[in-house]
C-alpha cells in the first residue's frame, strides 16, 4: 500500500475535528444505551465498538496536536506563543485504516483504568498487558461489532444479531462511557492551570452528556440536589 500523502493542518481546525470525533463517540454511547433499553443488545454492542473506534481516532489526533493547543496557554514554564500547524497523524491520513488497529489503540488507552477507578485493582494501572493481548482484544471487539449487525452462518449454525444476549451490555456501556470520560478529563486537566481562563477551550458539554452513562449514581445524586431549590445543596 502506498504511503498516504503528508498533510499539515492548523490547531484550530484540529480542535474542531477532535471535538466532532468526541461528540460522535458520546452520541454512539447514548444510542447504544437507547437500543439496549429497547431489547436490542446486539445493535447496542456494535455501536459501542464504533464509539471506541472514534475515541481511538480522537486520541491519534490529540497526541499529535495537544502541544500546539497548549502553546498559547503559557503552561509548563513556556512563554505563550501562537499555535502552529502540524502534521496529520498517519492513522488519520488513510481513508480506510484497519478497524482492528483503531480498536487496539483504544484498548491500550483503556488498559489499566480499572486500577485507576478501583484502589483494590491499583496494580493494573502500572502493569499493562503485552501487545499480543491488545491485538487479541481488538480482534474480539471487531467480531462483537459484526455480530451485532450481520447474520452469519458456520456449518448448520446461523447466528443472528437478534439473538445476541443482553448479559454484560450494561457493563459495556458504562465501561465505554468511562473510558471516553477519562479522555475528556485528560483534556480538561491539560488546560486547568492556565492563568487566563478565557483561553481555555472547554469540552464540558461532553462531560455532562456522557456522565449519565459513565457515573449514573453520581449524576442521579447531583440532579436530585439540583432539583430541590433549583441549586445544588450541601
Amino acid at each position: 500500500m502506498a504511503e498516504a500523502e503528508i498533510e499539515e493542518i492548523g490547531a484550530e481546525f484540529a480542535r474542531r475535528w477532535w471535538k466532532s470525533l468526541m461528540e460522535n463517540a458520546v452520541a454512539l454511547v447514548e444510542d447504544a444505551a437507547l437500543l439496549a433499553g429497547h431489547q436490542s443488545p446486539g445493535r447496542a454492542q456494535s455501536l459501542l465498538v464504533l464509539a471506541i473506534a472514534e475515541l481511538a481516532k480522537a486520541r491519534w489526533l490529540y497526541e499529535a496536536s495537544e502541544w500546539e493547543w497548549t502553546a498559547p496557554l503559557g503552561l509548563y514554564g513556556q512563554a505563550p506563543r501562537p499555535a502552529r500547524e502540524f502534521r496529520v497523524p498517519e492513522g488519520l491520513r488513510t481513508a480506510r485504516r484497519p478497524h482492528s488497529e483503531k480498536l487496539q489503540v483504544a484498548e491500550q488507552f483503556a488498559s489499566g483504568l480499572g486500577g485507576f477507578w478501583d484502589p483494590s485493582r491499583r496494580a493494573e494501572y502500572f502493569q499493562l498487558p503485552d501487545l499480543a493481548t491488545f491485538e487479541a482484544t481488538a480482534k474480539q471487539r471487531n467480531l462483537d461489532k459484526q455480530a451485532g449487525f450481520y447474520v452469519d452462518r458456520a456449518g448448520d449454525v446461523v447466528a443472528s444479531p437478534l439473538n445476541v444476549p443482553a448479559d454484560g451490555v450494561a457493563d459495556a456501556i458504562q465501561h465505554a462511557a468511562k473510558v471516553i470520560q477519562m479522555h475528556l478529563i485528560e483534556d480538561h486537566t491539560r488546560q486547568q492551570d492556565c492563568a487566563d481562563l478565557s483561553l481555555i477551550d472547554s469540552a464540558e458539554h461532553l462531560h455532562w452528556a456522557v456522565m449519565p452513562y459513565s457515573d449514573p449514581e453520581l449524576f442521579t445524586d447531583f440532579m436530585k440536589r439540583m432539583s430541590k431549590n433549583g441549586d445544588a445543596q450541601d
